[in-house]
């Protein structure tokens, strides 16, 4: 196996943002079947649906973001706790306080979603910043975080296995308890 080598977070694929399309103009989102994300969005890892919708005048000004990008709360008051992380499961346009990373590959996408994911409070230690009106994180500064990255194959599989790992816990959180037949 060959050794992990370090690289920046800005090395792993290309990054971008959004904003929110006039609230004034009903047209923007009145009969809207464009997932637009906002941070009350993402509340689990992957993202296949969103609260609000916009039509295609409310994207028109909007990157629509492909499948398998990954969207990051980057303003919010659940800074305190936690930065939330999902992969996009279709495609999405998003706001001002989410930031998006189109990975490189697909298996680089797994791959960071699960390192985000463990090295959640970590990240928000040393990204967030404090003595804001709102609790944001420096994500331009995010950018030149240095990681160790594994070769393609050994990213691919670990992305694999987290994913499939975080399905399993997913359907178990589903499953209803057992029923106690003594009473």
């Amino acid at each position: 196996m060959p050794a992990w080598e370090q690289r920046k977070l800005g090395d792993f694929g290309s990054f971008g943002g959004g904003h929110t399309p006039s609230m004034a103009n009903p047209a923007n989102y009145n009969g809207g079947s464009i997932l637009w994300v906002t941070s009350q969005d993402v509340k689990q890892h992957y993202l296949d649906d969103t609260t609000t919708k916009i039509t295609e005048a409310g994207a028109s000004e909007l990157k629509l973001y492909p499948e398998g990008s990954l969207v990051m709360v980057t303003r919010s008051g659940i800074l305190r706790h936690t930065l939330p992380i999902a992969e996009l499961r279709k495609p999405s346009t998003v706001n001002q306080d989410i930031r998006v990373i189109q990975p490189n590959s697909k298996c680089i996408g797994l791959w960071l979603l699960q390192h985000f994911i463990v090295h959640n409070e970590s990240l928000l230690r040393d990204y967030g910043k404090t003595g804001t009106t709102v609790e944001s994180v420096d994500f331009s500064k995010m950018k030149e975080m240095p990681l160790l990255a594994p070769s393609l194959p050994e990213q691919a599989a670990i992305g694999t296995f987290f994913s499939r790992l975080d399905h399993l816990i997913t359907l178990h959180q589903r499953e209803p308890p057992p029923h106690d037949e003594r009473g």
